[in-house]
């Protein structure tokens, strides 16, 4: 009776060894793409609570057209941790435009051990602001 190699039936060591490197591989990778997606899930949830918090800024500190004057202000969110917030109002050209004011509103947080920012910058004309029509 002659034993043939062809009738065996198994895997060897080497050919187990081998799919496990593959079956590791794999894996490694599938969790490192999930961290990458994750992590980009967060950042665009960050970035759209900043623009909500921008708009809320714009809201609850209206520019009055009347009174604005260049200013800097800055503040926190009591009902959001880690957001603060900070504008500028800075007129533009006093002698070429009259009442035209730059206006940046920046909300920031700080997102992977960095600091992260969301900004808006606007022009608001008020050619009858006391700061434009008060005389020197």
């Amino acid at each position: 009776m002659k034993h043939s190699f062809a009738s065996k039936k198994g895997l060897t060591l080497i050919e187990v060894l081998i799919a496990l490197v593959i079956i590791t591989v794999g894996i490694s990778s599938l969790m490192g793409a999930m961290s990458s997606c994750l992590g980009v899930v967060r950042t665009a949830r960050n970035r759209e609570v900043a623009r909500g918090l921008v708009r809320r800024v714009n809201v609850e500190n209206l520019i009055d057209r009347k009174k604005i004057t260049e200013t800097t202000d800055s503040g926190d969110f009591e009902d959001v941790d880690g957001f603060t917030w900070w504008r500028e109002i800075l007129l533009v050209d006093e002698e070429e435009r009259p009442g035209l004011f730059l206006v940046t509103t920046r909300v920031q947080w700080a997102e992977r051990g960095r600091d992260t920012f969301e900004e808006i910058t606007t022009y608001n004309y008020a050619p009858e602001s006391e700061s434009v029509t008060r005389e020197f």
